[in-house]
C-alpha cells in the first residue's frame, strides 16, 4: 500500500530538485540587520518577560532565555564585530511606538501590549550589543523591517544587494523581514545562532520553510568566514 506523505516531505521533495543558489557575500554590498533585540522583548528582567515570570509562567521561557543568553547573545557580538570591522553596515530596529501612545502602530501590537514609547528605556537595544556611531536604529512600527520604515531606502542608497538577517523572533518579525527582503529582490541570509523563538518548534518550523526558498541559513561564523573570504580576494 502506498504511503501518504506528509506536508513536510513535500516540501523537502520540492527542495531536492529546486534550490535557491549561492551568491557572493561581499562587505562592500552587505548589511547587517538586528532586530528587536530590546529590554522590552528580550531581557529576563524587563517588559514582555518580565511579565510572563511575574505571571507564575517562567517554566515558558527556559528555552527562550537560556537560547538567548548563551547563543543569541555570543553570536550576534561576534557578527557586529566583525561588520564594523570590515566596514560593513549594521542595522538595528526597535518595535515602538513614535507616537508614544501606540496609535501609530499595528492593532496587533497595542493587542499585546508592546506598544510602548520609542523614548522609553524599555525600548532601548540591550547594552550588550548596543549601537556604536555609524551604525543605524530604526524604529519599526510593524512586524517587517521593510512594511514600516525607511530601510529600504537605506538599502539602495548605501548600495546594499545581501542582508544577514538575525533578532527575534524567528518565526515572527525575522521570517516576516526576509520574506519581503526577498520580493524587494535583496539576498539574504539567516544567522541561524543569532535568532530565535520561543519555542525550539517555532524556531525550527521557521527555518524549514526559508532555508534555500527565501534565504540560506548559516552560522554566524561561517557567515563572517564568508565575507572575509570576499574580502581577502577582492
Amino acid at each position: 500500500m502506498s504511503r501518504k506523505p506528509n506536508d513536510k516531505e513535500g516540501w523537502r521533495a520540492w527542495h531536492t530538485i529546486v534550490r535557491l543558489p549561492e551568491f557572493p557575500v561581499r562587505p562592500e554590498t552587505t548589511a547587517l540587520i538586528v532586530i528587536d533585540i530590546t529590554y522590552q522583548q528580550a531581557s529576563r528582567d524587563h517588559g514582555s518577560c518580565q511579565r510572563i515570570i511575574e505571571a507564575g509562567l517562567a517554566e515558558d521561557l527556559k528555552y527562550f532565555l537560556g537560547r538567548m543568553e548563551n547563543t543569541v547573545m555570543p553570536a550576534l557580538g561576534r557578527l557586529i564585530d566583525g561588520f564594523r570591522g570590515m566596514g560593513a553596515p549594521v542595522i538595528y530596529t526597535r518595535c515602538a511606538s513614535l507616537r508614544g501612545d501606540g496609535s501609530d502602530q499595528t492593532w496587533r501590537h497595542r493587542a499585546f501590549g508592546i506598544g510602548i514609547d520609542a523614548n522609553d528605556a524599555e525600548a532601548q537595544i540591550m547594552d550588550e550589543i548596543a549601537p556604536q556611531p555609524g551604525d543605524i536604529v530604526l524604529v519599526k512600527t510593524g512586524s517587517s523591517t521593510f512594511t514600516s520604515t525607511n530601510c529600504e531606502h537605506l538599502l539602495h542608497t548605501m548600495g546594499i544587494t545581501t542582508l544577514v538577517v538575525t533578532g527575534i523572533y524567528t518565526n515572527s518579525c525575522v521570517e516576516g523581514t526576509i520574506r519581503v527582503a526577498g520580493d524587494l529582490d535583496f539576498r539574504c541570509l539567516m544567522a541561524e545562532d543569532a535568532c530565535a523563538a520561543m519555542s525550539p518548534s517555532g524556531h525550527a518550523n521557521a527555518i524549514e520553510y526559508l532555508d534555500a526558498n527565501f534565504c540560506h541559513v548559516k552560522s554566524s561564523d561561517e557567515i563572517l568566514g564568508i565575507m572575509r573570504e570576499e574580502s581577502e580576494a577582492a
